[in-house]
């Protein structure tokens, strides 16, 4: 009993010292990067040594001790099934991995992905042709041969025989047939003086010294440790060496150490497998922490090896299903497993055919979301489509097909005849596709849930089916229905047992039902999906649909929850809050005498602008907005506070128009363009107050849906490129492909030319996005300095490059509406910063402030506008009440919130997603406020907004019941407000309105 124990604990000992190698080694400390000697990395060094010391004993005693017979197969299966569920589990606990992780699991011969293993179990299915050949050559020429293939290599330090570090399936299957030849020994019997010991003394030493010298002789001679560990691998003769001398000493010695099957073909996984290992890591560097993951990895070694065992003798219906048994060998086995498997596909061709068919549908559902057959990005650039789907996204068209396929077992559970399940399927997804295709021609973004859910949308769609194509579709029906009774009464197919019937539909519901939490933050399927490669691009459906295929990018905009219900919501609560403010709206507007609607107003968003010199990491020779920043210190202005970083330009847009924050919606509201406007009944947006609205956007009107967002907000007008409403005065500056901010600002001046009444313009950009490569001559004037590399330091040069257009543009502009008489305010402000800088922090308020300045024209001025105090940080939400108080126009009950939230509230920080709980403010001074150090007024007030933006954009829409959104500001001209009387009474204020 005491053997056995000291023998598990040298094994358990043995097996720690291995891993613990492995994670070091994965881990790569401190020391081990650092060009300095010290004692942990001689250390270090030296178990490395010793720890393929201990995998070639391993194999060595694999081929000597283990049975090799066909029946191995089974254990290859076994550890295959083992190592898939490794990675299941690995995932779910780190909650990533790569694709690449992912074929390597699925496909592990082909991949090489645990090649001692495959190695060691070669050998052993054919140990004993192996061990006959063997017993012909005596066993010093066996060792001969072998101390050949290992010294050469190790001397002149080439790899002449491709062996590498020996984890390969040569080096494995080398060092196991080593262990069958030594089989054929009599090891008792071995003669052992005292040359041989002293033999193997000198061998000891060698080792030891090679291990603690090489990090030493690699400093001098390279001046790094590029061959500090040369001897240090499994391909080394001295540790070869090393491991045979173990051996025979613990033969001779009679050591009796057994090593499972299971337990020695475990840890050989773990050695050879580097995500394994990586995983286990998950970004640990102590020492000690790895030494503790170390125990408990050979713990779970040890406990799976005996399970697997255990298994392993009662489990039998494999070896069956497979055709396994002792007397067979490999050649015999193999010609007989092809038999059977000829047979099956025989049997089951029309099964068979049917996957490959929906793997055709599911190939057609990413090629036809294009229509020009081309995945288009920005710029110029364009893609092959049929190439990029097959060859780059291979594996989401594989998803897409196995979505297909549990959509046709959901169809057979329920009918249970396989040709009307079949060809029920086809249709289906058939028709689901042309749909899609459809959609994406006419309005460049593919069928979304919420239309499908509304039965409005079939009429809409329809309407858009040439007729031709109707009339194809009712004879391909007719057809189909042909083929099925044909295929039904030539062809029948045996009917499925009703289990496989329940699991087929079962799979199919947990699988679909899924996709209700793919957008949640931390859900397994979500974060499965992000590994695997799913891309769901809310920003641009069409490219959604092009990367991932029709039915995922479907299933991607299922899972929007956008807020959380607040406890206190009810009609009584709302009409209450209505009411609130209607009264706040009159006190206001006491002291207004402008209307909004009878004023010019644009919001123009100004692609990628915030100055660089604002950066502590950046230094620039010249600014680049001096005009700007000029114009900032005479008007109302200051920083405002982004919710993106290099990227989010529609969210900019949602909150400036809505004045609702996207830092209140659920963290699965990436883009709310795409997954809030397209739920809602209504909405409200500050250009519905005006009786005439524009876009403009020199640029694709594809991107973020906004042809429909645009439309369902009330624009009358979206001018963009390729749209009825023409972009004009086309302009490029340099060989930048985007059109010039000059552009966007000529078309501009037309739109406000064309209309001599108030209006509202939403303008964006597009001047200064990314790439910023060399497109202008004056990029030399804005030389950068700072802690970046040269590749950083020239793109920052050249966006500063294009912000000097930019200025020049905007103060052009300005002296053009100043000119113009009637009242025209500039809300400017820029969306993001570029994400060109590499050593700022993200989460940080500076990478997320950027410049904004609301400017009233002279004639505005004249007539009542005026410049506010300088309100130095304001988020999106804040533009509609600084524009309103700007221009000293009247506000409704929804508008009189926003202005005392911007004047009470802290601003909000947009970019700190909470889903509305423990929101971040930013006080005056560029200081972080939370919620619990607000007063009770400011947090009422913004519990609020909460209230408010809920049943806007999630809940009843009761305030589309009341006049929360009418005022002043209502596009109704005979809507008129009498004030009669006007007193002052204790101190207070009545109106009394009609």
């Amino acid at each position: 009993m005491i053997k056995k124990l000291c023998n598990a604990l040298m094994v358990y000992v043995t097996m720690i010292i291995v891993i613990f190698s492995l994670l070091i080694t994965q881990a790569n400390p401190a020391f081990l990067q650092n060009k300095l000697l010290s004692k942990k990395l001689f250390a270090y060094s030296l178990l490395d040594n010793f720890s393929n010391v201990i995998v070639g004993v391993l194999l060595i005693l694999m081929g000597y001790q283990i049975k090799g017979n066909i029946k191995f197969i089974k254990k290859y299966i076994y550890i295959y099934v083992v190592n898939l569920l490794t990675f299941v589990g690995l995932f779910l606990w780190t909650r990533s991995f790569t694709i690449s992780n992912l074929y390597d699991k699925a496909l592990p011969i082909t991949r090489n992905t645990y090649p001692i293993v495959i190695g060691v179990i070669c050998a052993l299915l054919v140990k004993e042709r192996i061990r006959n050949w063997i017993k012909k050559y005596k066993l010093s020429m066996i060792l001969s041969v072998y101390a050949i293939i290992f010294a050469l290599p190790s001397i002149f330090d080439k790899d002449i025989w491709g062996l590498g570090n020996g984890n390969n399936i040569i080096t494995a299957f080398l060092l196991t047939t080593l262990g069958i030849a030594l089989k054929n020994v009599e090891i008792d019997k071995l003669y052992v003086n005292k040359k041989v010991i002293t033999l193997m003394s000198i061998c000891l030493i060698i080792n030891v010294i090679l291990a603690l010298s090489m990090p030493y002789i690699s400093l001098r001679m390279h001046n790094d440790f590029s061959t500090a560990y040369r001897f240090n691998v499994l391909t080394s003769i001295s540790v070869v060496a090393m491991a045979v001398i173990i051996f025979l000493v613990k033969k001779k010695l009679k050591i009796n150490v057994q090593i499972q099957e299971y337990t020695g073909l475990l840890i050989l996984l773990v050695y050879s497998n580097s995500f394994i290992v990586e995983k286990i890591i998950n970004g640990s560097t102590s020492l000690k922490i790895l030494l503790f993951k170390s125990c408990i990895c050979a713990i779970v070694i040890v406990i799976l090896g005996w399970l697997l065992s255990k298994i392993d003798k009662k489990e039998k219906i494999l070896e069956r299903r497979l055709l396994l048994n002792d007397e067979k060998n490999i050649v015999l086995w193999v010609s007989e497993i092809s038999e059977k498997l000829i047979n099956y596909i025989q049997k089951y061709k029309f099964s068979l055919l049917n996957i490959g068919i929906l793997y055709i549908l599911a190939y057609s559902s990413f090629i036809l979301m294009s229509p020009d057959f081309s995945e288009p990005h920005l710029g110029k650039s364009l893609t092959n489509i049929f190439f990029h789907t097959f060859f780059v996204r291979q594996q989401m068209l594989i998803l897409n097909a196995m979505l297909f396929y549990l959509l046709y077992r959901f169809i057979y559970g329920i009918i249970g005849r396989f040709w009307i399940s079949v060809i029920l399927n086809y249709v289906v997804i058939a028709v689901a596709i042309v749909a899609d295709a459809i959609k994406i021609h006419y309005r460049t973004e593919p069928i979304l849930p919420a239309e499908v859910t509304m039965v409005s949308a079939y009429g809409d769609i329809l309407s858009m089916v040439p007729q031709f194509i109707l009339w194809i579709t009712a004879i391909v029906t007719i057809i189909l229905i042909c083929i099925v009774i044909y295929c039904e009464r030539k062809l029948p197919q045996n009917k499925a047992k009703w289990r496989f019937r329940i699991l087929g539909i079962v799979l199919a519901v947990l699988v679909y039902g899924s996709s209700t939490r793919i957008n949640h933050e931390g859900s397994i399927v979500g974060d499965f999906l992000n590994s695997y490669g799913n891309l769901p691009t809310f920003e641009n459906q069409e490219q959604g649909a092009q990367q991932n295929g029709a039915l995922q990018q479907f299933l991607n905009n299922i899972d929007v929850t956008i807020m959380k219900k607040e406890t206190d919501y009810s009609k009584k609560k709302v009409d209450k809050l209505a009411r609130k403010y209607s009264k706040l709206a009159n006190e206001i507007n006491v002291t207004r005498d402008n209307n909004l609607s009878t004023q010019t107003v644009i919001f123009n968003l100004s692609e990628s602008l915030a100055n660089p010199n604002r950066l502590k990491e950046v230094k620039l020779s010249h600014n680049p907005l001096s005009y700007i920043d000029s114009v900032k210190k005479n008007t109302t202005s200051g920083l405002m506070i982004s919710s993106g970083l290099g990227g989010g330009t529609a969210n900019m847009e949602y909150m400036t128009l809505t004045g609702l924050p996207v830092s209140n919606f659920s963290p699965t509201i990436a883009t709310p363009y795409t997954q809030v406007v397209p739920e809602s009944k209504q909405t409200l947006t500050i250009n519905e107050y005006f009786k005439k609205s524009t876009v403009i956007h020199p640029y694709n009107g594809s991107f973020y849906s906004r042809k429909a967002v645009y439309q369902k907000f009330g624009f009358q007008r979206f001018m963009y490129l390729g749209s009825k409403y023409k972009i004009k005065h086309k302009m490029k500056i340099g060989t930048n492909p985007y059109l010039s901010d000059e552009t966007a600002y000529q078309n501009t001046l037309d739109v406000i030319n064309n209309y001599k009444n108030g209006q509202f313009i939403n303008l964006v950009t597009m001047q200064n996005h990314l790439p910023y490569s060399d497109y202008y001559d004056n990029s030399g004037d804005y030389q950068v300095s700072g802690d970046m590399d040269d590749g950083e330091k020239i793109a920052i040069s050249n966006y500063s490059a294009g912000l000097s257009y930019t200025d020049k543009a905007v103060q052009r502009f300005i002296e053009q509406i100043d000119k113009i008489n009637k009242p025209i305010t500039l809300v400017f402000y820029g969306d993001h910063l570029p994400g060109i800088y590499s050593n700022i922090d993200g989460n940080s308020l500076e990478a997320r402030e950027t410049d904004y300045f609301i400017y009233s024209n002279k004639y505005a001025r004249q007539n009542g506008a005026k410049n506010l105090k300088h309100v130095k940080y304001v988020s999106p939400i804040d533009f509609i009440a600084l524009t309103a108080e700007q221009t000293n126009s009247k506000v409704s009950p929804y508008y009189a919130l926003l202005t005392e939230i911007q004047k009470e509230l802290p601003t909000i920080k947009v970019y700190a997603y909470n889903n509305g709980k423990n929101p971040v403010f930013v006080d005056k001074k560029g200081k972080t406020i939370r919620y619990k150090q607000l007063t009770k007024k400011q947090k009422r007030l913004y519990n609020d907004l909460k209230l408010v933006q809920y049943d806007l954009t999630a809940g009843n829409q009761y305030l589309y019941k009341t006049k929360f959104f009418i005022g002043s500001l209502s596009k109704r001209t005979d809507a008129k407000i009498l004030i009669i009387i006007f007193k002052l009474l204790d101190g207070s204020l009545i109106v009394f309105l009609f």
